[in-house]
């Protein structure tokens, strides 16, 4: 069995962005501060945060994006091209994600190709 190097970090990640997440609709500055946590941690282990993690979050505050609770979501035509739109309530900056049904938008993280090989913890 193959042990996974930074596991503890992952674990202290996975609770902060748990955490950020549950105080969200409570409090949007602590979850902006447990956000900000958590990419720190990232950081300074050189840990990679999952694509649909860094999705859910604001770039600039960090905050857990909850529709109708921390931040908007629209969908919205963007040169032809159909996109999410999602505004953080708290710093009001704006996000936008590709949602087009004709075109692939999937990550190569995301693609069967990209798995080498599945670790068992």
């Amino acid at each position: 069995m193959k042990k996974v190097q930074g596991n503890d970090s992952f674990q202290r990640m996975n609770y902060l962005y748990q955490i950020s997440k549950h105080i969200a609709q409570i409090n949007p500055a602590l979850s902006s501060y447990y956000g900000n946590l958590m990419v720190n941690v990232a950081k300074k282990t050189v840990l990679k945060i999952h694509p649909e993690i860094k999705r859910q979050m604001c770039k600039k505050c960090k905050c857990t994006l909850i529709d109708n609770v921390s931040a908007k979501m629209r969908i919205r035509t963007k040169n032809k091209a159909k996109v999410i739109e999602w505004t953080c309530n708290t710093c009001d900056t704006k996000r936008n994600l590709p949602a087009d049904k004709n075109r692939d938008h999937t990550l190569w993280v995301e693609k069967t190709e990209a798995v080498v090989e599945v670790i068992v913890s």
